[in-house]
């Protein structure tokens, strides 16, 4: 029997139940199931100035780039505060006590935070699209908010320039890249970027913003004086071949352009970024680069068996040049050929889910969160391809989210948001010695207080198998769920099918009555539809209740909380005035709540390669945020879709440039 005071985490092949420290309260912040009681100054009050008033607490290490952990240094003691996700709250932890002092409860659920040279605690709200500052007027109080501020769709990551004059801020869901005075926090620019932004990092010259995008497979590239954003496609190749898929399938040995969009592997899960020190000037990017197959032949599961479907990477991109070094996009032969195929020269579990980064300058190290195998690893920094340089492993806590390095001693501070625990990593010396071949490291770890509303077991595990990489139940060639659908949403990539070419589903906030599942609509329940997915993906499968724990997690995911169009503006009224008409004819089939009829039509978009002609009729809920279109990807934008499908789909071809952009705008809404 457990106690009250336990909690559930979620091993590689198995449950364990980790009993909490005695003599933890409980705090006053909730979870994304319960939301969290309204503080005194931390939540729901919206102070007027955000500038600095006393704060005590001065930053240590990198304070330019935002994480889930920083460090500040109050009265002579080193303070980590901790973005706590589940608990909505900013945690401060005396890191050489390994001790909470303090829990400040917020009104939303913390993404990053960055403490300025003044004091002050920027963080950023994910789920109520707001920024809020708050100062440190002791160690062991509660932070005092000074102002709130409202930011695009989803923020997700912060970062400053050297001279702290501009604050930005990635909006994932808004797509955008905002830019902040840095004194008042007013809003001075949005600049639109693709999808699913993630971490920021700014040139050493302040002139330029690198923007990574965990789908997409490319960097964007922001000129902070013209507010221009371009992409710069990241596509892995082989360095030692350089081969390239042939139309027919296959190996075609010619040599791969790694700036060509078409070219090579895609990138994706670029989640994380950090800045070289030694050498300076450079953007380091933790990646994985994926073959979805051939789309245009038919696959035993997802992907190509014959290859690895996805392999670990870390892009080097130039300041100077603003582009990639070529070297670190070389894949090794052994890892394309052989991937997670165990063989006999590579025993390691990979980083397939890289959601972290930060630099060590003594020891010239890149230390690298992963998620799936909860591990820190560290790399060489001043390597051209420091995905090759790998020098030591850490065990952390279940999923590693944040690092933050300590510049007074050789420690680092990794936060782990699915235990809730802050662990402390031992660097060493100077140089960090090649141990491979030994076990990781394991270290210490500091538990935070209870939550007042513990999250369901069910959800707990659900989240810990999601994510789990390597794991045999899951698939044979160490995917996890998390990997086609990074945060929940989808990959925006096209994979070969046993069925033909099939674009993955955002699944965050779309999955719960909407059956049948798939784009075949060949399963009835989300039992059924699983059981398949880990059947193609070669995993031996869950046992009920692990399957049951998967399914709370996926049906209670969070969406997107906030919509880039108002929702009762004259244009998107106009556009759902036109989805409801019988001339438009699009409610025909996109109805119910979901926008969706749960029937089967064949809308002439058969592939060559598809079994059948008739796909289940998607919903259309976060449509605007989940391009490319259709089972295969083939649209790039729904503008392009509204376009070209007339007759097919619905009739929009006769729509004036004013009503599709009003359509499209409504769509944006759903």
């Amino acid at each position: 029997m457990v106690n009250a005071g336990s909690k559930w985490t979620m091993g590689k092949f198995g449950i364990f139940i980790v009993i909490a420290a005695a003599g933890c309260a409980a705090t006053k912040g909730g979870s994304e199931h319960g939301p969290a009681k309204a503080p005194t100054a931390a939540a729901g009050a919206r102070v007027a100035s955000c500038a600095a008033e006393k704060s005590v607490a001065r930053p240590l290490g990198a304070p330019h780039m935002g994480a889930t952990v920083a460090l500040a240094e109050i009265g002579g003691k080193t303070i980590a505060f901790v973005a706590d996700e589940d608990a909505r709250a900013i945690e401060a932890v005396d890191v050489d006590a390994a001790k909470v002092l303090a829990t400040t409860p917020l009104d939303g659920a913390p993404s990053q935070l960055m403490i300025l040279a003044d004091g002050r605690v920027v963080v950023l709200l994910r789920d109520t699209s707001r920024m809020a500052v708050l100062e440190a007027e002791s160690a062991t109080s509660p932070l005092a908010l000074r102002c709130t501020v409202a930011t695009d769709a989803e923020p997700v990551a912060l970062a400053a320039t050297k001279d702290e004059s501009r604050v930005l801020v990635s909006a994932g869901w808004g797509q955008s890249l905002g830019v902040y005075d840095g004194a008042r926090l007013a809003l001075q620019a949005k600049i639109p970027l693709p999808r699913e932004p993630r971490a920021i990092a700014v040139a050493d010259d302040d002139k330029v913003a690198y923007v990574a995008h965990a789908v997409g497979g490319a960097i964007s590239v922001v000129d902070l004086a013209t507010r221009e954003a371009k992409q710069v496609p990241l596509r892995g190749h082989d360095g030692r071949f350089g081969f390239r898929r042939s139309k027919k399938g296959g190996r075609a040995f010619a040599k791969v352009n790694p700036a060509d969009p078409k070219e090579g592997r895609m990138s994706c899960q670029s989640f994380a970024l950090a800045k070289s020190v030694a050498p300076g000037g450079r953007i380091l990017a933790p990646q994985v680069f994926v073959d979805p197959g051939e789309i245009e032949t038919r696959t035993e599961g997802y992907g190509d068996a014959n290859q690895a479907t996805e392999v670990p990477g870390i892009a080097v991109l130039d300041e100077g040049t603003r582009a990639p070094i070529d070297t670190s996009l070389n894949l090794t032969s052994d890892a394309v050929v052989f991937g997670n195929q165990k063989d006999a020269r590579d025993h390691r579990e990979e980083c397939l889910l890289p959601r972290a980064a930060a630099t060590d300058p003594r020891s010239r190290t890149l230390l690298v969160a992963c998620a799936g195998i909860d591990t820190v690893i560290a790399y060489d920094a001043a390597s051209g391809a420091p995905a090759n340089g790998e020098k030591r492993r850490w065990v952390t806590g279940a999923g590693p989210s944040g690092i933050a390095v300590d510049p007074k001693k050789p420690r680092a501070l990794v936060w782990s948001q699915f235990d809730r625990s802050l662990s402390t990593l031992d660097l060493g010396g100077t140089d960090l010695v090649d141990e491979l071949g030994k076990a990781p490291h394991r270290v210490a770890h500091v538990g935070m207080p209870e939550l007042a509303t513990p999250l369901p077991a069910a959800y707990v595990l659900g989240r810990s198998i999601f994510h789990a990489v390597g794991d045999a139940r899951v698939s044979k060639d160490g995917r996890a769920c998390a990997s086609c659908h990074p945060d929940g949403r989808d990959d925006a990539i096209t994979w070969a099918t046993p069925d033909g070419p099939r674009r993955s589903i955002m699944l965050a906030g779309r999955v719960a009555k909407s059956s049948p599942f798939s784009w075949s609509g060949g399963e009835k329940t989300l039992a059924d539809h699983l059981a398949n997915t880990f059947d193609r993906l070669g995993g031996a499968g869950l046992k009920t209740l692990e399957l049951d724990a998967v399914m709370t997690y996926i049906t209670t995911m969070r969406g997107p909380t906030a919509v880039p169009e108002p929702a009762s503006g004259p244009k998107v009224q106009r556009g759902a005035a036109i989805f409801a008409s019988k001339e438009a004819g699009c409610a025909d089939c996109h109805t119910s709540a979901n926008f969706a009829d749960g029937a089967k039509h064949d809308v002439q978009s058969r592939a060559k390669s598809d079994r059948e002609a008739s796909f289940d009729t998607p919903s259309l809920r976060f449509v605007g945020g989940t391009g490319p279109y259709f089972h295969d990807g083939r649209y790039k934008s729904l503008h392009e879709l509204l376009r070209d499908v007339d007759g097919k789909m619905g009739h929009t071809k006769q729509l004036s440039e004013n009503d599709l952009d009003s359509l499209e705008s409504y769509l944006r809404t759903l």
